[in-house]
């Protein structure tokens, strides 16, 4: 449904024009693509749940082909239209046993593109409709964090948001684009609007502006931030009221006389905690501490079951998934600074990105915003033509909660998923260090062109690659987790 949308929202500008008067179609070019994704994950876990237990991996086969035809038209000199439909061939990751629904191959049919673009000058355009955007032409696999990553829960994706392509970083969804060029192209300037496809809180929408300055022939740096969900479809799911969602300090809260059995072995004072979780603190015989009830005039009040005594939370608030990210990349042309042919040496740069996924602290899980600090850098490495690109990438993002998005598909709350909903659980392997294994993450990148219409891509990484089950739903955790974990996926493009 909502491809159809676009489609038809990209059409009414052509149609609107053709009224004018005799439409004069120019530039009328249909294209077709097609490709072949075969590898490997050589060492992982597979988690399709709240993590509590994941599949360990080796050298499990992944195979996609996928084909796009596009037709793309100029209106009149200045309406620019792109309307592509395709399809990707798919099998479920991993095959279980007696469910045959994990052995078929899917086809799933889509849009590729459906937009307009119309140029009122040519230093100032308008695009609207279902169609990519990307900002760092540098990044091939990591980076590109403004429109793809999630604040809260903090959550970086890989390839296309959604999953569905594995190679390549592109954002697509449906929205509108001005680019206002200046001084002669050096200053761009992107005003932006996109609709959120993928992630639960579906279809909320996020201003953003990017603005790029090409300093000179070797230089280029960029800037930009999006109001991330500030424009909800419906606001009490981007800021979900309900206990599960409502961070609490309860004064007086009585001690916990067996820690080993206590979320965070609590003394007793000023109790801070999620209260959904605060009716589940038992005592040293399993049995609840608290009860949850509501008073006279519809506030939230824990009943103590051993004393009869009642506390009132001094503060209730409420999680929200609405951010302000702001980003900053650089380039640094090595091949123009030094004064080298770029058509001798292949492409030889430093590049990099980093991002604030949230300037705004919310209370108990996001109270440190460099936790939400992503950091990108790169290189392309020359290869004097031997290859077309050679690029190697490295992040770093010390984010102490499992990378789980299970609590924000499965209940659209903006909480980090804990294995098994269990704090107590969550503590013991933090303290163990298993969510420090994926701070540091790696993806190599090379391409080739083999014949002219025939292009061959290789990506070696350790990256944030969700892949989807017999339903089309993502992997909740990416299938590389540790620190020895890796893949690699080989690429067929053919073209015309």
């Amino acid at each position: 449904m909502k491809t159809t949308h676009c489609l038809a929202f990209a059409c009414v500008v052509g149609f609107a024009n053709a009224d004018k008067g005799a439409p004069v179609v120019t530039e009328r070019n249909l294209s077709i693509a097609a490709f072949v994704d075969a590898g490997q994950v050589v060492q992982g876990s597979y988690v399709n749940d709240d993590g509590h237990d994941p599949k360990t991996l080796h050298d499990i086969f992944m195979n996609r082909d996928g084909i796009a035809l596009t037709y793309s038209g100029t209106l009149n000199g200045n309406v620019h239209m792109n309307i592509g439909v395709g399809g990707l061939f798919w099998k479920p990751f991993l095959g279980i046993p007696g469910n045959a629904s994990t052995k078929k191959i899917n086809f799933g049919p889509g849009i590729s593109e459906a937009s307009t673009q119309y140029d009122y000058n040519p230093r100032l355009t308008v695009k609207f409709g279902y169609f990519g955007y990307k900002y760092n032409p540098d990044a091939t696999n990591l980076g590109e964090y403004l429109l793809r990553s999630e604040a809260y829960p903090t959550i970086l994706q890989n390839g296309t948001v959604g999953d569905w392509v594995w190679l390549g970083n592109e954002y697509k969804s449906m929205g509108a684009k001005v680019t206002w060029d200046l001084l002669n192209g050096a200053f761009r300037q992107d005003f932006l609007i996109f609709s959120d496809f993928y992630g639960s809180p579906l279809f909320d929408f996020s201003p953003s502006y990017v603005a790029t300055w090409k300093v000179s022939k070797a230089f280029e740096i960029s800037g930009g931030f999006s109001l991330h969900r500030w424009l909800p479809i419906k606001p009490s799911e981007t800021t979900p009221n309900q206990p599960g969602n409502i961070y609490a300090e309860v004064p007086n809260f009585p001690a916990l006389s067996d820690p080993a059995d206590a979320v965070l072995g609590f003394n007793g004072g000023t109790l801070k905690a999620m209260e959904s979780q605060i009716v589940n603190f038992v005592d040293s015989s399993g049995n609840p501490i608290v009860k949850q009830e509501v008073d006279a005039k519809g506030r939230t009040i824990f009943i103590v079951n051993s004393t009869g005594d009642t506390l009132r939370p001094t503060t209730e608030t409420k999680l929200t998934f609405k951010a302000i990210e702001v980003m900053g990349r650089a380039s640094l042309n090595l091949s123009s600074l030094l004064g080298l042919e770029e058509k001798t040496t292949g492409p030889f740069k430093l590049f990099g990105e980093i991002a604030i996924l949230g300037l705004e602290n919310q209370p108990y899980f996001y109270e440190d915003r460099t936790q939400r600090m992503p950091i990108m850098l790169g290189a392309d490495i020359p290869t004097f033509n031997w290859l077309d690109l050679f690029s190697v990438q490295v992040e770093y993002l010390k984010n102490p909660f499992p990378d789980n998005n299970f609590s924000q598909f499965q209940n659209t709350v903006p909480q980090p998923q804990l294995p098994s909903d269990n704090p107590a659980i969550y503590k013991l392997r933090e303290q163990a260090g298993i969510y420090d294994r994926d701070d540091f993450k790696w993806s190599i990148n090379l391409q080739k062109t083999i014949v002219s219409g025939w292009r061959a891509d290789l990506q070696v990484a350790n990256d944030h690659l969700r892949v989807q089950d017999e339903s089309a739903q993502p992997s909740f955790m990416p299938v590389t987790q540790g620190k020895s974990d890796w893949y690699y996926l080989l690429r067929f493009l053919w073209s015309m």
